[in-house]
């Protein structure tokens, strides 16, 4: 069995990770925010931007899973759809319900509070639908997205390769729709953290790897270039419907959006295709740091743990900067006792 390893890609999976936490800090007004410094403003706005580092996750899990269909395709000329659900399943399930188990017995001793609407959506992986009930599990809205994903995507990449890149172009393209019909009609039952307008991202990271030869060949010529556009970008956007109101355009953004939408995932899977494929210089030389790769390793149990210990309370566990150390530890106990011994098992269900 051979491994397919791609550099950078833990360290994308820590910045993402830390800008996540740095996100919740802020919203739970453990620091601030906030720069007095007008040029370092577009900076310290990404940097709390925790719903585009969830796309950022997204787009590289779009990626991984469909480059690693490629090529058990390629290898054993069909996709065992089998295997497929038991890799998902022990790659997500035993660390996140382990986590909702650690919940059950604290509201049992009445340290947290979860409703039972709450405990159904986290248990089914459908929080999207109300990933506002409760803080605790709130966060598990990501993880049903990328579930509900994956359980049809294997369906349409067996189409074909025509069938499955049309696909990827529908779902990118869709979601520009559903947002223009939710600004036309208020359709007060979806939101931006639905599958249904977030699907473009994992789909994006699909698309950059079912066409990953030719975007290579075309984003090679000017590497450095087209880094540095996408990194603007995505420091841009906040600003931009502001400066297109001005002209009266700013309702590109609606479809569009802005972070956490469809010229951000391009941008996104730019800067990682940059990352992995792209010159070795100091950002590929910062992602592959050891401690970068050590807290990518760890990014799925931190995000499952940071909920939480980053809760503003006067409980001695959600003191900053305690929180901080009590989320490693929790991460660190989850990926080594829960995390690992599966995914040792989910090796045997591996072809790459």
């Amino acid at each position: 069995m051979s491994k397919i390893k791609y550099p950078s890609i833990n360290g994308l999976r820590a910045v993402s990770i830390l800008v996540v936490i740095a996100y919740h800090l802020v919203g739970m007004k453990y620091i601030s925010g906030e720069t007095t410094i007008s040029w370092l403003q577009p900076l310290t706005r990404i940097w709390i931007d925790g719903f585009m580092a969830v796309n950022v996750f997204f787009v590289i899990s779009g990626y991984l899973i469909t480059t690693l269909l490629m090529h058990e395709e390629f290898k054993n000329k069909v996709v065992s759809l089998k295997d497929f659900f038991i890799r998902r399943t022990l790659r997500i399930f035993p660390a996140y319900y382990f986590l909702l188990l650690v919940y059950a017995i604290f509201q049992f001793f009445q340290i947290i509070d979860i409703n039972w609407g709450s405990w159904a959506t986290a248990i089914t992986y459908t929080k999207y639908f109300n990933w506002k009930k409760d803080w605790f599990t709130s966060h598990a809205w990501s993880l049903g997205i990328e579930e509900h994903f994956y359980l049809f995507w294997p369906l349409l990449f067996m189409r074909g390769d025509r069938f499955r890149k049309y696909a990827t172009i529908v779902m990118i393209i869709l979601v520009p729709i559903i947002r223009i019909l939710m600004a036309l009609f208020e359709i007060r039952w979806l939101n931006e953290q639905m599958i249904f307008t977030r699907i473009d991202a994992i789909a994006t990271g699909c698309f950059f790897a079912l066409y990953q030869d030719v975007i290579i060949r075309k984003l090679s010529r000017h590497w450095t270039a087209y880094f540095y556009v996408s990194v603007v970008l995505l420091l841009a956007l906040p600003y931009l419907p502001e400066l297109f109101g001005k002209i009266n355009l700013e309702f590109i953004f609606v479809p569009l959006g802005t972070t956490w939408g469809t010229i951000a995932n391009f941008a996104i899977a730019t800067i990682m295709m940059y990352s992995v494929f792209g010159p070795q210089r100091i950002w590929f030389k910062f992602l592959n740091l050891r401690f970068m790769n050590y807290i990518g390793l760890l990014s799925y149990s931190i995000y499952l743990w940071q909920q939480f210990f980053i809760y503003k309370s006067d409980n001695w566990w959600n003191q900053f900067p305690l929180n901080l150390l009590l989320i490693l530890a929790c991460a660190l106990f989850s990926y080594y006792l829960i995390e690992k011994p599966f995914l040792k098992l989910k090796s045997k269900f591996s072809t790459t």
